[in-house]
């Protein structure tokens, strides 16, 4: 029998078709004024137990062969993230301003990997390598557990963190996507992953 969840998982990731998922994430910002002061000015969600959640990984092609343009839309409780990456293959480059952050995408039995391999800030034509102690750093980890592969849609969880330098962690989430497929993505509303979880608990 095929491994639905972990195909999903490995599509999500790795695809070059547009996909979407919906599910349930604990988010956890780091600890200090500091931490709080930045995740309140990037408009990061709040620490909670339990917020509703959609992603939705928008693909293009993009400039040169088998590059594809990713456009992450990330709706936590609230809250509205979205970013800009090129991928090619298993290697990734997104930027934020000049700061350009370099990834692998490393798909195993069971998991998918995204490990930052480098950060540079693009000034002009030049372009600086950022030491890793100065550098923000993002590590995603992402997993098929036993009971996601009897789930119909397939699902899979995840574990985020993204720490910077004097800060420490900025934020970190974990929970489960399960797929939205595209019959089922206007039915659901943007309600569909709220109905999987009971009132969340915010704090700061």
């Amino acid at each position: 029998m095929s491994d639905e969840a972990y195909a999903w998982m490995c599509r999500f990731h790795l695809g070059d078709e547009t996909v979407s998922g919906i599910g349930v994430l604990e988010v956890l910002r780091g600890p200090g004024p500091l931490g709080r002061l930045a995740c309140a000015v990037l408009g990061f969600p709040r620490t909670c137990t339990a917020v509703p959640a959609r992603v939705t990984v928008r693909r293009s092609p993009g400039e040169g062969q088998g590059r594809v343009v990713e456009r992450w839309e990330r709706t936590i409780g609230a809250r509205r993230l979205v970013s800009v990456q090129s991928r090619e293959g298993e290697r990734g480059w997104e930027r934020h301003g000049p700061l350009e952050i370099r990834t692998r995408t490393v798909a195993s039995p069971g998991e998918v990997d995204v490990v930052q391999v480098g950060a540079v800030l693009r000034m002009g034509g030049r372009e600086i390598p950022l030491p890793e102690p100065l550098a923000p750093r993002v590590f995603a980890h992402a997993w098929v557990e036993a009971g996601d592969r009897d789930r119909r849609p397939p699902r899979f969880h995840v574990a985020v963190r993204v720490t910077v330098p004097v800060v420490g962690v900025l934020i970190s989430y974990r929970g489960h996507l399960r797929e939205e497929r595209p019959e089922r993505r206007h039915a659901g509303g943007p309600g569909a992953a709220a109905r999987e979880v009971r009132e969340p608990r915010e704090g700061r």
